[in-house]
């Protein structure tokens, strides 16, 4: 085989595969004390549930990442998260530029929040 042949396919399979593979910018937003008071707040109700989501048109058309999981958990039917995640890679990076922005996409995902735990005193019986 001739080495610059070999040299080559390295690079396509690189130029592919590290875009894929990274992520450039990540953003979390999550809640601060939570109802009891800790340092990164509620402490998650749940694993990671993350979706690719894509924007046309500069936004004018849209994917939304509606949820229902979190309130479902939640006694009282409020829930809540406990921290949301939005991701960028090379490779989105690259197709929202080459397109001008026309389409765009990104990577969400979402943790729930465990409920607040009941407060008070706890009842221990008669003695």
């Amino acid at each position: 085989m001739n080495m610059s042949w070999t040299r080559r396919m390295l690079t396509i399979t690189l130029v592919v595969l590290i875009p894929i593979s990274t992520s450039c910018y990540t953003y979390h937003a999550y809640q601060i004390g939570g109802p009891e008071g800790r340092e990164l707040g509620n402490q998650p109700a749940t694993e990671w549930k993350d979706k690719t989501l894509h924007a046309f048109a500069w936004g004018l058309v849209r994917q939304d990442l509606p949820v229902d999981q979190c309130r479902q958990l939640s006694p009282d039917g409020k829930g809540g998260f406990e921290e949301v995640r939005i991701q960028t890679n090379a490779l989105y990076l690259v197709v929202s530029i080459a397109t001008l922005g026309i389409w765009v996409p990104l990577k969400v995902g979402y943790r729930c929040a465990k409920p607040a735990s009941p407060g008070g005193v706890l009842d221990r019986g008669k003695r």
